[in-house]
């Protein structure tokens, strides 16, 4: 192959990944783009490397050190198992990792690779051997008491993408500096060692299958979640599933079985897994009506009026129903997800044990919505906000467990539950049965849903919120654009203050990128920064809360707001959703100026 086109250091680059490479999968794929000579290409595939975001690697498949392909890969395997070793020692040996995949394209590929690498090492590896949901994963290494685990998944991205989540002995995703000293240790080991071959890797003593024990245990885990003496077979709520061609089928069919509820109605076209998605634009259902339309009809068709849907990995949960002398379906945002999971949770709590104490747990990212707090505020227990993303609330649950205190429920709004601290991570299996379980209950006392959410938000004052998300595929012009709020009038650390002609003042901003917070006495945020990602937070005088933050996995800038009542106030709705409304169109247009930065606004 022609390289001698490309400056030397890229193609320096090149001829690694070639010497390197021992897979055929990509070589036509690179040959082809050498023949273009299209220079900016090969440059985003090759100069640097997929860096660790949300707990991992996660991009494109194709060749080059910036996309997920099989050196890559053991690039990773390499560097992560050299880090655990200086870390656990010999008991990495015996404890081991637990490694499981999703059903993408080169999932379980990349999996027997990455356990090809430890075994070579002689460490113990769980390795489940068909698709699992990804809390598995975060559950087993609780279970085995691994020195942690791996997850082959890119969730709900496009089926061009693969990723690699790597979970730690705690069983939550990594933080820092975890994953700094693991993207370290993997450019001290680049050259691959003689693991390309992976078809002993089943007949090694040291691999252990651990799924059906694993699934055996999960379900009383599930089982000890469970509102007692509720009978989940008397009951004309049908359920209707969607995996989203992804891997919860089974797992969710299983489950629902062991805790005796009804067979849900499965949309048979998404049943299986298929690393096309061949009836979704996106496979995330968080995307509204254009994820779920056939889910509907489904049910519409099976006189269902609950939709539960999981993410490709199933950790995510989205959930619709068809309200009682309703035309339409009602999509539930994750934050009134969350709201009703939450209060379930409290509720069940409090039921079983005649009263709620000051040592009882819940959290939600400061990007969810507040209304755990004003739960928690009544309720008398404790309430703690984390960083956006699973690995802080985790992590932090896990702080929390060990000073004495008991996390029940955690979530955050982009439809990620976590309803105990049996697993330290968001978890769409469990949290679809506890909505399920939530739904009968309700259906014996002739609510819904619906109904139920409302009672919440008159009960602790309505919490409106507005999440959504512009695409924007220039990182250069994302930059300019949060740049242009950091420097209002071309000085540094001079925010907006006020948005609509001045009508909304803003009391205070807090921007985790840099590390400022107005409303501190030393102007520094009580949470860790992130410079690694855009985020800036704004409070209005009237009590609007909006964040602007970038994606660690898409194009993305997202934005969302949520005004808030007391619960004596409840009356006002309407007009608390009116200048919601008018205050977010007006943050739109002033801070992120859609039209003349080119942004492409979510089309569901």
């Amino acid at each position: 192959m022609d390289t001698t086109f490309l400056p030397e250091y890229l193609e320096l680059l090149v001829k690694n990944w070639l010497s390197w490479n021992q897979s055929q999968q990509y070589a036509v794929e690179l040959a082809e783009i050498l023949v273009e000579k299209n220079v900016d290409k090969i440059k985003n595939m090759f100069d640097g490397r997929l860096s660790f975001g949300t707990a991992g690697l996660r991009g494109a498949m194709s060749p080059g050190f910036k996309r997920m392909n099989d050196l890559v890969v053991i690039q990773s395997a390499q560097g992560l198992l050299y880090y655990m070793l200086s870390v656990f020692g010999d008991s990495l040996k015996t404890s081991g990792i637990i490694i499981g995949y999703d059903g993408r394209y080169n999932s379980r590929r990349f999996a027997e690779l990455t356990s090809q690498v430890f075994l070579k090492h002689s460490v113990k590896v769980y390795l489940m051997n068909e698709v699992c949901p990804t809390p598995f994963v975060a559950f087993g290494i609780k279970l085995y008491k691994c020195c942690g685990g791996i997850m082959v998944t890119a969730s709900h991205n496009p089926k061009e993408d693969n990723g690699y989540k790597v979970f730690w002995e705690n069983g939550a995703q990594i933080i820092s500096p975890i994953d700094k000293n693991i993207e370290k240790s993997i450019t001290e080991h680049l050259e691959p060692e003689d693991v390309w071959n992976t078809e002993d890797i089943y007949s090694n003593n040291l691999l252990v299958n651990p799924l059906i024990d694993l699934q055996k245990h999960y379900n009383c885990y599930v089982d000890k979640m469970l509102f007692p003496n509720l009978d989940k077979k008397n009951t004309n709520t049908v359920f209707t599933y969607t995996p989203m061609h992804g891997v919860g089928y089974n797992y969710i069919k299983n489950v629902f079985e062991n805790a005796k509820f009804n067979p849900v109605v499965v949309v048979e076209q998404q049943k299986d897994p298929n690393p096309e998605f061949p009836t979704v634009p996106f496979p995330n259902p968080e995307e509204g009506k254009s994820a779920l339309k056939l889910a509907i009809e489904t049910a519409e068709n099976n006189c269902s009026r609950i939709i539960l849907a999981n993410d490709p990995d199933a950790d995510r949960l989205a959930v619709a129903e068809h309200p009682i002398g309703s035309n339409d379906w009602k999509i539930f945002t994750g934050n009134e997800l969350g709201a009703l999971l939450g209060w379930w949770v409290i509720h069940t709590y409090k039921k079983i044990h005649g009263k709620t104490n000051p040592k009882l747990v819940v959290l939600s990212s400061t990007v969810s919505s507040a209304i755990l707090k004003s739960m928690a505020k009544i309720e008398g227990i404790k309430f703690e906000e984390t960083l956006t993303g699973f690995k802080w609330m985790g992590n932090r649950a896990d702080q929390l467990s060990a000073e004495g205190y008991n996390v029940i429920y955690a979530f955050e709004e982009s439809i990620g539950y976590m309803c105990s601290s049996e697993v330290l991570d968001k978890d769409g299996i469990s949290a679809a049965v506890k909505i399920s379980e939530l739904a009968i209950y309700l259906e014996k006392e002739n609510r819904t849903l619906s109904s139920a959410l409302e009672f919440i938000y008159k009960q602790y004052g309505w919490h409106l919120s507005v999440n959504s998300y512009f695409i924007c595929n220039d990182s250069l012009m994302i930059k300019k654009i949060f740049e242009s709020i950091r420097q209002n009038n071309n000085q540094p650390n001079n925010y907006p203050k006020s948005i609509l002609g001045g009508r909304y003042s803003i009391k205070s901003v807090r921007d985790m990128t840099t590390g400022y917070d107005s409303s501190t006495i030393d102007h520094k945020p009580v949470l860790s920064v992130s410079k690694s990602s855009q985020m800036i937070t704004f409070h209005f005088d009237n009590g609007l809360i909006a964040t602007l933050r970038t994606s660690g996995t898409e194009p993305k800038i997202k934005y969302y707001a949520e005004l808030c009542s007391e619960p004596e106030n409840s009356s006002d709705v309407n007009k608390l959703k009116s200048v919601l409304d008018e205050m977010v169109e007006g943050i739109i247009e002033e801070f992120l100026k859609p039209q003349e930065n080119s942004l492409i606004f979510r089309n569901n």
